[in-house]
């Protein structure tokens, strides 16, 4: 039977995946959070389940927001008053889908068994997944009553940090404390149970020189120069190593360091007398974070001593690799399902980039994640979500659920 509700359900579940994509929640800063918000309320409503939305304070945002601005609403919704509490989580705001695309990012456009869209693998895809798997089984009668399902949906998960006002705020207010199990739903493949991520280090780097005539560069102190000195021997700074850890794609085995912005000057006839740029360290789990954090402060030092060059190192995200218990049984559950829907045996990874799951794995909440989407597609250019990776998820967690029922 639930083979026929899911066919019965797919168009809906498709074209609901549809109307959220074509919501641009660009974070940065933050757009049409509100209305987002309020179209998956609505369904939630239609879904029966009790609805809250959590919004932070002006003085707590002030706190938890580094970049963009804006409300930031927390969706939860409650279904069931059973004993066992599993919690779904997904952020809602996207990456902005930038240049080149050969189809509207904001557009929803399926070709060749794929809708594309920002958003779409990472993580809106997921996000319609955990709402239809449970709405597959409360149309079959079949949600367990062991169980209350408590959906989460959050703000500012791409912009990170060691806080922010999506799910460390849910974390704050207490809507996910005392659950049994969190489930994310995170792009880490159909075909893949992950249980942490890798570590990471974000920081802005502003260097300060003294202006002075194009002409006459000698009266001055350059910061663009300083600036490259320091880049290169940051990149250079990053060890050669692979981890023995099964992180996926093969190629995030190895540590990272990237320099994603420089802003520098004011005009090309003047030596630049400030420059920023920001980095992102991450880091493989045979790396511990205070080593990584000296290195990069040794480089700045250095630069400093040998030109005289001044620096302020503004860290804001820094955190080592975080794993979840593998030994609890929904891992045992989560790769059954799994190998009964995709006919193969699911690998057990840790994804490349952070997520939300460190704040609940910090609070000792077993967490997993398992999404629709492929990381690769994350964050990219002409990003897509394949259709029976959407579909065969929403059946995956449907499974799962009856099982954790049982327990």
């Amino acid at each position: 039977m639930i083979d026929e509700t899911l066919n019965e359900i797919k168009e809906e579940a498709l074209h609901f995946l549809k109307e959220i994509i074509r919501i641009p929640t660009e974070n940065p800063p933050g757009l049409n959070y509100d209305k987002i918000v309020e179209v998956i309320k609505s369904k939630m409503e239609e879904f029966e389940y009790k609805t809250e939305i959590f919004y932070p304070s002006e003085e707590e945002l002030k706190r938890l927001v580094k970049f963009g601005k804006g409300n930031r609403p927390n969706l939860v919704g409650y279904l069931g008053n059973g004993n066992v509490k599993i919690a779904f989580n997904a952020h809602y705001d996207v990456v902005p889908a930038g240049e080149g695309w050969s189809v509207n990012p904001y557009e929803g456009v399926i070709k060749d068994g794929k809708l594309y869209g920002r958003g779409s693998a990472d993580m809106k895809s997921g996000l319609v997944a955990q709402l239809y798997a449970v709405e597959l089984l409360r149309r079959e009668k079949l949600l367990p009553s062991s169980l209350q399902i408590i959906q989460t949906f959050v703000p500012d998960e791409e912009t990170v940090g060691n806080i922010n006002a999506g799910a460390y705020y849910l974390m704050e207010k207490g809507v996910l404390k005392n659950v049994n199990y969190t489930i994310f739903t995170e792009p880490t493949g159909p075909d893949n149970v992950c249980y942490g991520h890798r570590g990471a280090l974000w920081a802005i780097i502003k260097v300060y020189g003294k202006k002075s005539h194009g002409g006459l560069p000698q009266l001055g102190v350059d910061a663009v120069k300083a600036s490259v000195q320091i880049i290169n021997e940051l990149y250079n700074s990053v060890p050669d190593i692979t981890s023995s850890y099964n992180i996926i794609p093969s190629v995030a085995k190895k540590p990272s360091i990237l320099v994603g912005t420089i802003k520098c000057g004011s005009w090309m006839n003047i030596v630049a007398d400030y420059c920023e740029f920001t980095i992102v360290r991450r880091l493989v789990p045979e790396e511990r974070l205070d080593d990584v954090r000296d290195k990069i402060l040794h480089v700045l030092d250095d630069v400093n001593k040998r030109t005289g060059i001044r620096y302020d190192y503004d860290e804001f995200y820094a955190i080592d690799t975080i794993a979840s218990n593998v030994n609890d049984k929904i891992y045992k559950i989560f790769k059954e399902k799994v190998k009964e829907v995709r006919g193969k045996e699911p690998e057990l990874v840790l994804s490349p980039g952070t997520f939300d799951i460190r704040f609940t794995v910090k609070e000792g909440i077993v967490s997993i994640n398992y999404g629709p989407g492929k990381i690769e597609q994350a964050h990219a250019t002409d990003e897509y979500v394949e259709l029976k990776d959407f579909y065969d998820s929403i059946k995956v967690l449907a499974l799962v659920l009856l099982e954790l029922g049982k327990i």
